[in-house]
């Protein structure tokens, strides 16, 4: 299938394929009528696929595309590297259980027309490059439209050969079982009930989204000639989506609530600068998480899960020092 790896489909197909596991990626941007607003970027990777990763390759020497996502969970600094035109953020959050390993953090800006969000350049070999950015325009009768720019390139043309379609599915049934949770969305919230849109997959109310998960990218394989591909060309070929509407459904009190929000964030912003984890701090509060999850494990009675944990942690972590305190468990759980 060497015509069809080379295709856009073969990012996400080896991506999964390295991670034997799941990857999700959603962000969420609400616009407020002075056209400030805030992105919610949400990512989560399967502590499976990571374990695996941790016990056959050298620390650092990861996919490139999971590397990017651990890069913004571990040194937060570089999400400066991500955005442009960010004024204030909300610090990241990171939780951590047997199955997932999740984080989320929020950034915020005066002016949307000002917000980009870029590649990091080992994705693409060229360096940083814009992934989408948006252009808000008001017309004479009041109404508002919402243009976002991608600036990816799209899937390129092939034309399916004898052969395709049989490799093709072949990879979609290698894939399967890490395909289930797959997930990258895009959700976009306005102050007023949406009218109009195009190029757009879904809109409700005063929202409108995109989303890419496990089903379409299997559903792609398995026909490439059918309707799940021309819905992926669908969302990746499109150079601009565009959302109209007039008029704002916000009220007083919550322009009153976001102003507060947003000079709160303006606070956090700028000690954004400050240091951030090292190696050894950022492992400490992944054990920290985990220990806590075994420890709810052996408050609940449920010692097999607790052992798990435990063992993950032992197998990990073994030269770090608060990897004693799992051990130390394990101990009194062989009593």
């Amino acid at each position: 299938m060497n015509r069809l790896t080379r295709s856009a489909l073969a990012l996400p197909a080896v991506l999964l394929l390295a991670l034997g596991g799941c990857l999700q990626t959603d962000y969420e941007t609400t616009l407020y009528p002075d056209g400030s607003g805030k992105m919610t970027v949400r990512l989560a990777v399967r502590q499976p696929g990571l374990r695996r990763l941790r016990e056959t390759r050298r620390p650092g020497d990861l996919p490139a595309e999971l590397n990017a996502v651990l890069q913004q969970i571990q040194k937060p600094e570089r999400i400066k590297e991500y955005f442009s035109g960010v004024v204030g953020w909300k610090p990241i959050k990171v939780e951590e259980d047997a199955d997932w390993l999740r984080a989320s953090y929020t950034v915020y800006f005066d002016d949307i027309n000002q917000l980009q969000l870029h590649s990091d350049g080992t994705l693409t070999g060229n360096g940083k490059q814009l992934v989408f950015s948006w252009k808000l325009i008001q017309a004479p009768d009041g109404g508002r439209s919402l243009y976002q720019i991608t600036g990816l390139r799209g899937l390129p043309a092939f034309k399916v050969q004898p052969g395709d379609q049989a490799e093709a599915r072949e990879m979609a049934k290698k894939m399967e079982p890490v395909l289930e949770d797959l997930r990258v969305s895009l959700r976009v919230n306005v102050p007023g009930t949406i009218k109009d849109s195009k190029g757009v997959l879904e809109v409700d109310g005063r929202s409108a989204s995109w989303k890419m998960d496990g089903a379409l990218f299997r559903g792609a394989l398995r026909n490439l000639e059918g309707s799940e591909m021309k819905r992926l060309r669908d969302i990746m070929d499109v150079p601009e989506s565009r959302i109209s509407w007039t008029g704002s459904d916000v009220t007083p009190a919550q322009l009153e609530a976001w102003k507060s929000e947003l000079a709160a964030a303006k606070e956090q912003w700028k000690g954004m600068s400050g240091p951030t984890l090292s190696d050894d701090e950022l492992e400490r509060s992944f054990i920290k998480a985990k220990l806590s999850v075994a420890q709810a494990h052996l408050d609940g009675g449920r010692k097999d899960q607790a052992r798990k944990i435990l063992n993950d942690i032992v197998r990990e972590y073994p030269n770090h020092k608060d990897t004693l305190t799992a051990k130390a468990l394990l101990e009194k759980l062989e009593k």
